[in-house]
């Protein structure tokens, strides 16, 4: 199956200290709110179903180019988020990169709603549904709806995440 490096979903796995996980979902949803990025397309936050210390955060870019100029040279906003957030991390993020498939300018879902982000092998070329194909490897997630509030692989959208409005709109 042919991938296109240029839109790049780039999901953060952070888990929170025991007890901190309001501020540290706090501080992602400021960063989102403060950070103007060039090709950064969405960003929202997620909070675990059935584990709030758990968060992910989606940055869609446009182009991961983009990306990596913005780490390159880190604005202050993330600078001071990191700063901020280390303490509140139980350990460092885990950052993953993905292409969809199909090819898509989306958020994981609406704010308030729920995904199930479910590990899979890669999909033929033919398979139904959405999908993030990992960059680095021949792993992807499928995404679907949850199956329940209690899926193990399922993820809700935060209030106040930025994602709904593409981010170059703003």
């Amino acid at each position: 199956m042919p991938t296109d490096f240029r839109t790049c979903a780039v999901l953060g796995f952070q888990t929170a200290r025991p007890g901190a996980d309001p501020r540290l979902a706090e501080l992602n949803l400021r960063l989102g709110e403060a950070l103007d990025a060039e090709g950064l397309l969405r960003f929202q936050v997620l909070t675990h179903a059935t584990d709030a210390t758990r968060l992910c955060v989606y940055w869609l870019w446009r182009d991961l180019r983009d990306r990596d100029a913005l780490w390159a040279a880190p604005p202050t906003a993330l600078t001071d988020f990191w700063t901020a957030a280390r303490p509140h991390w139980l350990a460092e993020p885990s950052v993953r990169r993905f292409v969809w498939h199909p090819a898509a300018d989306r958020d994981l879902c609406a704010p308030g709603a729920g995904i199930a982000l479910e590990e899979s092998p890669r999909p033929s070329a033919q398979e139904p549904g959405s999908w993030l194909l990992d960059i680095d490897s021949n792993a992807a997630l499928h995404c679907r709806a949850p199956s329940g509030p209690r899926d193990p692989v399922a993820w809700r959208a935060l209030p106040g995440a930025l994602g709904t409005v593409p981010h170059s709109m703003r």
